[in-house]
């Protein structure tokens, strides 16, 4: 919940007015609301005039513009931003896009208005703006400036017709709404959640009419809200997949699960992730000995909720990984252009630059990754800050400086870290990195709540609710997938099936298996919650490889199809059995 709790409130409690009647500005063809008085554009209080509160509230707004703006993935400057206050004691209750000038203009009484309702304040005026935003990146204002540009001609005249049709405006309204509380939940705000409520308080408030010309009726303004909750809501679980099929080198697969997420939710973790599979596909490609470290490219396992290309005709493996190593290092830049403190895209990219000989970029982003992560407390995080140095370090010859940024990561990270000094030091650990299993002890089947691959199917067998996800094909390197997910009691169960070949004939079906948090089971090896780095080693052997994420550490036992989850002390938080279904 986003709230800004203040005090001073109480003198300021807005007054809603008999007299306050719905006044639509035909002359402004994007809208939010117009209601109450018509506050001078050119009214500009003095400093000495305006009380700490409204100061903050004009803060608070532009704050809220300019990261949601930032969100937007456009290259396009955005609008200039106006709050506009109260007038002669009168709320001011309008919020709108103006094309002529390309302005978002916010009232202060819409603010006052949100934090009159209470916990969900931010979030409300979060979805305003996000709507106003809306409207200036889907063009909403284009009519406008293509009529200037015609003056004097029928074009303009039917532009100006087309600004005051019903039909043309409540399209541009419904589309504002609908982007508007996409682009809100993308920047953190509960946009979606809060957005249906609001239009029910704000139409009762104001006493708009239910059907207002230019406008969705309230209804539709609600379900709009409603629906695109739920439309994100299903993607979840696609995401989710992805991530399983990152981490277990279904790369391509991954980066289509991404993609078809990107296409509607185009967030922080979508990028990062996506930029992850690829970066992985690009350390595929090196020898044992042209990797000695171990690299905590971390996916990014919770949301606010690419394509690696084509190979060139005669690509060698070394420009071909540098090529990846190159798009991975432009999705981590797209996730950092949405939110530019999102630590784990600065690991990332700072990995990226080491994989690409460019170690004074590796160490500057590594620098940022740290900042950020202080900033929030995150212990792993902070730990894999100081393993991109570490990196970045050894493989420009600053062995001492690399033991240094090691040694200070063991507090955040110890797994990856000890590691990392070990192959620094003795140059012993790149044998983790080769595919053919290294020392792991075999043992029985896996399985999660007594369900494991051999019995994986009869998980979907008279099942009513269960999510299914269709993804086209897109080439034969990405061929028609099916994604099915079931949440029971003690664990999640993702199905993923692709088809190819003529008809669609050919079927391979891979199934996941993850325990919930709460999951009070053992593994086939008596491997539980909170059991430590020994244990499991003791259990099952040295891992065949090892990743590091933003949120957990990565153990596999490619052999078992097994991938325990550890936090920053080394501490089991979850577990994954994985494999082809029969």
């Amino acid at each position: 919940m986003q709230h800004l709790s203040q005090t001073a409130t109480n003198k300021e409690t807005i007054a809603f007015s008999k007299w306050l009647k719905i006044g639509l500005c035909f002359a402004l063809p994007s809208v939010f609301l117009s209601a109450g008085n018509m506050s001078p554009h050119n009214y500009k209080p003095l400093d000495s005039d305006l009380s700490e509160y409204q100061k903050l509230k004009a803060e608070k707004s532009e704050e809220i513009f300019k990261k949601i703006c930032k969100t937007v993935k456009d290259t396009r400057k955005a609008p200039t931003f106006n709050f506009i206050y109260n007038y002669q004691g009168k709320p001011y209750y309008n919020a709108y896009y103006s094309p002529s000038n390309n302005t978002i203009n916010f009232g202060e009484g819409i603010y006052d208005l949100a934090a009159g309702i209470g916990s969900d304040s931010l979030d409300i005026v979060a979805t305003v703006m996000a709507h106003e935003i809306a409207h200036f990146y889907k063009d909403h204002g284009w009519a406008h400036a293509f009529g200037k540009a015609n003056p004097g001609s029928d074009i303009e005249n039917n532009v100006k017709e087309s600004m005051y049709d019903s039909d043309d405006r409540a399209r541009m309204e419904a589309e504002a709404d609908y982007f508007g509380g996409i682009f809100g939940y993308m920047s953190g705000y509960n946009t979606l959640g809060v957005g249906g409520e609001f239009f029910n308080h704000l139409y009762d408030a104001l006493e708009i009419p239910d059907e207002t010309f230019g406008y969705p009726s309230r209804k539709d303004r609600v379900s709009i809200y409603n629906n695109s909750k739920q439309m994100l809501e299903e993607l979840i679980p696609v995401f989710n997949t992805a991530n399983l099929l990152n981490l277990v080198r279904r790369y391509e697969k991954a980066s289509m699960c991404y993609d078809h997420v990107i296409v509607t939710f185009p967030s922080r973790e979508m990028y990062n992730n996506a930029g992850v599979a690829i970066a992985q596909e690009a350390m595929s490609m090196y020898s044992p000995e042209e990797l000695k470290f171990v690299y905590p490219f971390g996916i990014d396992l919770d949301t606010r909720l690419s394509n690696a290309g084509t190979k060139g005709a005669g690509e060698s493996k070394e420009d071909k990984r540098l090529r990846l190593a190159k798009d991975a290092l432009d999705l981590f830049n797209d996730a950092i252009s949405i939110d530019n403190e999102y630590a784990p895209a600065y690991v990332n990219a700072s990995l990226a630059h080491s994989l690409l000989g460019e170690y004074e970029m590796a160490l500057g982003l590594a620098n940022k990754a740290i900042k950020f992560a202080e900033i929030n407390s995150d212990k792993l995080l902070i730990g894999n800050g100081h393993i991109a140095r570490g990196i970045a370090f050894a493989l420009s010859d600053k062995k001492t400086e690399a033991k240094k940024e090691f040694k200070t990561a063991e507090t955040g990270n110890a797994l990856l870290a000890s590691a990392n000094l070990e192959a620094v030091t003795n140059n012993v650990f790149a044998s983790l990195f080769k595919k053919k299993v290294s020392e792991e002890i075999e043992g029985e089947e896996e399985m999660i709540a007594d369900v494991g691959m051999e019995a994986f199917e009869v998980l979907f067998d008279d099942q009513a609710d269960y999510k299914v996800t269709e993804i086209k094909q897109q080439n034969e390197k990405r061929p028609e997938t099916v994604v099915v997910t079931i949440e029971e009691e003690d664990f999640d169960a993702t199905l993923v099936a692709t088809y190819s070949g003529p008809y669609s004939l050919n079927e391979e079906l891979e199934g996941f298996l993850m325990t919930k948090a709460n999951y009070d089971g053992e593994t086939a090896r008596g491997i539980q919650m909170g059991s430590s780095l020994a244990e499991i080693q003791k259990a099952y052997g040295k891992p065949t490889r090892m990743l590091g994420g933003s949120q957990a550490n990565f153990l596999f036992y490619e052999s078992t199809g097994l991938i325990f989850l550890l936090d920053a002390e080394n501490k089991v938080t979850r577990w994954i059995i994985y494999g082809k279904v029969k």
